[in-house]
């Protein structure tokens, strides 16, 4: 049986992913990562999304994403895969093809209470790694969570528009200490 259409899933919340083909490091650079960034916050004002969480990781990313308009989801991360491949090929000797691991998945987030466990788990994924220096997913620089634990600025998140950002306390010093405190979690 083939797959579902992407278009036919509706509206909704995903967690989308994708990695770089053969498990490759496609994102090893700082200027990689940064220009993947770059790419996503660009190309998000064209489309009615809303990125809540991500990480950008040596070999892959993570995006906690809303979409409004599933074919929107899939443009957005069609153009940003894309125009980030020929920027690889640029940089690394010339070359066509794929530079992915397949089709990004794109997985919905149905439940109410597994969004701030998948916002968790996106960016503990620098801690998971064991990368030098990352004590705490808010000590890399390729993910949101200093946004939300440092309430630093991040052109690609805006903290306010989460949806469950309000439940974690009275004000924002007080959610920024909460979630601190759940992604330090190893087991949550």
């Amino acid at each position: 049986m083939g797959r579902v259409p992407r278009w036919r899933m509706g509206s909704g919340i995903y967690h989308v992913l994708n990695r770089g083909l053969n498990n490759s490091w496609i994102l090893s650079k700082e200027k990689d990562r940064a220009y993947f960034l770059e790419l996503l916050n660009a190309q998000r004002r064209d489309f009615t999304l809303s990125v809540y969480h991500y990480a950008i990781m040596s070999n892959h990313f993570h995006l906690a994403i809303e979409a409004l308009k599933t074919r929107e989801l899939s443009a957005y991360i069609g153009t940003v895969r894309s125009l980030y491949s020929r920027y690889w090929h640029r940089n690394n000797g010339g070359g066509r093809g794929t530079i992915w691991q397949g089709r990004y998945k794109s997985i919905p987030v149905q439940k109410e209470g597994y969004m701030v466990r998948l916002g968790r788990y996106i960016e503990r994924n620098p801690v998971a790694a064991g990368i030098d220096g990352v004590k705490h997913p808010w000590d890399y620089n390729w993910s949101s969570a200093k946004t939300y634990v440092e309430g630093t600025e991040d052109p690609l998140v805006t903290v306010g528009h989460h949806p469950y950002w309000n439940h974690l306390g009275r004000d924002d010093e007080e959610r920024r200490e909460a979630y601190a405190a759940y992604v330090r979690l190893k087991d949550a």
